[in-house]
């Protein structure tokens, strides 16, 4: 699916990847507790891939459990302090972008 670049956040406007689409969110929500179907309702992706990409991210310490909102598993994201430098450049990126 591709993202239309007037609603991408800056990693989604460089990587057309679901991570960036999800780590955009998280940047976006910064320390909120998110579940997977707020993310799916921001992102537009499916249950299955947020599920997949959280799995994934959790790996690499950049979400983590955070009890529960409602019924449903909470996770919170540490990306603001790690991604910081990707972040700007992707912010930057996506401002002189002239396509």
């Amino acid at each position: 699916m591709k993202v239309k670049y007037e609603t991408a956040g800056p990693l989604s406007s460089v990587f057309t990847s679901p991570e960036a689409r999800i780590l955009d969110q998280a940047f976006l929500v910064g320390n909120m507790k998110q579940t997977i179907p707020m993310l799916e309702e921001s992102t537009g992706l499916s249950f299955k891939t947020v599920q997949k990409v959280l799995q994934r991210l959790s790996g690499k310490g950049f979400v983590a459990p955070a009890g529960k909102i409602g019924n449903a598993k909470a996770y919170q994201f540490r990306v603001e302090d790690d991604l910081h430098e990707l972040i700007e450049w992707a912010t930057k990126y996506q401002f002189t972008r002239t396509d």
